[in-house]
């Protein structure tokens, strides 16, 4: 391996740094150094067990006492973790928390600890649920369960979190690799197939009491009153994000058990007259096979955004609301039920607009009662799958 040293103002090389994780440093094995060096820095990356074959070969940690190679880069054992050398000479090492240091950012905000207890279960992996399982897992949240049945294609790239490089495999698959790649500690489940057919162990195993929330991104109503039955046998909460044609609005809906809320079905049913949302994916989480009379018109990455960035924040509050010092940013001021505008332009949105009084508009006023059925005590039982 050869590599280029970058130099300073003065034309001298700059010192050679080694970034690698202190559990690595203490475990001190021997074999090969998988990781990327960056020219421009000078820095070795070397990358956790849980992406080492992502990497590159960089070079091999030596058994201790042995010599450092001549003619590239290594690390030799030593009773206090592992030194590294470039063509025999000893470099920098500065070592991280694999955990606390990537969410360092996070504290006073929300405590590490707190979510890496946290379980997501995601029910649809698309431009919305790759949107939030990311930002779950850059706010720290330590388990997910993802559910979808599709495969990532070139038409996904506009508005997905996931890349070219993805392409061909199944949506859970390409946004697992993503999740492990903001914290290689994450514990994900990944089930590519219909909600309703989702394996009840997965769920038995990840699905912790107060600490667990399912979020229904799979943009059809038929699916988030289902998943928020399966929601209320974990006693779990739920929250679904929701879209308008073009998503120039969209809608967001939330329950939390033992609150006396209403859930889903019993709040919306069908949606009634209180919402314009189209069903976007609805061959992918029903058994339905005709779909040709379904309207729908896709946004753009940009708007679903805004709307996802804010039931984001709401499920961040939820999952926080066991933390009495946690400072919730919407839970105390937005209903169950919140709509949510892109736009009020009547030449994208259509007649509906017209319930919108000006662009970005979010509702705080809009209530949701229980149905006529339903006695405010929601409790479902599942087969056994």
């Amino acid at each position: 391996m050869d590599i280029k040293i970058p130099k300073n103002f003065f034309g001298e090389e700059i010192e050679l740094t080694v970034f690698i994780s202190e559990a690595q440093l203490q475990n001190k094995n021997a074999g090969k150094i998988y990781g990327k060096y960056f020219e421009d820095t000078g820095i070795f990356n070397i990358y956790p067990d849980e992406l080492a074959m992502k990497g590159d070969l960089l070079g091999e940690i030596l058994p201790e006492d042995s010599e450092p190679v001549k003619d590239g880069f290594c690390g030799i054992i030593t009773d206090k973790g592992i030194d590294f050398y470039w063509k025999a000479k000893k470099i920098n090492t500065e070592s991280y928390s694999l955990y606390q240091n990537i969410f360092s950012r996070n504290k006073g905000i929300l405590e590490t600890d707190i979510m890496n207890k946290k379980c997501a279960v995601i029910l649809g992996c698309g431009s919305v649920g790759s949107l939030v399982a990311m930002e779950l897992a850059r706010s720290g949240v330590g388990h997910f369960v993802l559910v979808d049945a599709d495969t990532l294609e070139y038409h996904n790239l506009c508005r997905h979190q996931c890349g070219i490089e993805d392409v061909g495999d199944l949506k859970v698959n390409a946004l697992k690799r993503k999740l492990i790649n903001i914290n290689p500690s994450v514990d994900v489940k990944v089930f590519g197939g219909i909600i309703q057919n989702i394996p009840k162990e997965i769920l038995d195993e990840m699905c912790v009491p107060k600490e667990t929330i399912f979020v229904g991104c799979a943009d059809n109503r038929t699916a988030d009153v289902y998943s928020n039955k399966i929601a209320i046998y974990y006693d779990a909460a739920f929250l679904s994000i929701g879209f308008w044609e073009r998503a120039y609005a969209g809608e967001i809906f939330y329950h939390i058990p033992n609150k006396g809320m209403p859930c889903y079905h019993c709040a919306l049913g069908d949606g009634g007259n209180l919402s314009g949302r189209v069903e976007a994916n609805h061959h992918v989480y029903s058994n339905q096979e005709n779909i040709e009379g379904i309207k729908f018109e896709p946004g753009i990455s940009v708007d679903i955004n805004f709307i996802t960035s804010i039931g984001i924040k709401l499920i961040l509050d939820i999952l926080s609301s066991t933390n009495e010092s946690y400072t919730p940013r919407l839970l105390n001021n937005l209903k169950q039920y919140t709509l949510v505008c892109n736009t009020n332009n009547p030449e994208i949105g259509g007649e509906m607009v017209e319930i919108f009084s000006y662009p970005l508009q979010v509702t705080t006023s809009l209530v949701v009662g229980f149905s006529k059925e339903c006695n405010g005590q929601c409790k479902y039982e599942l087969e056994d799958k």
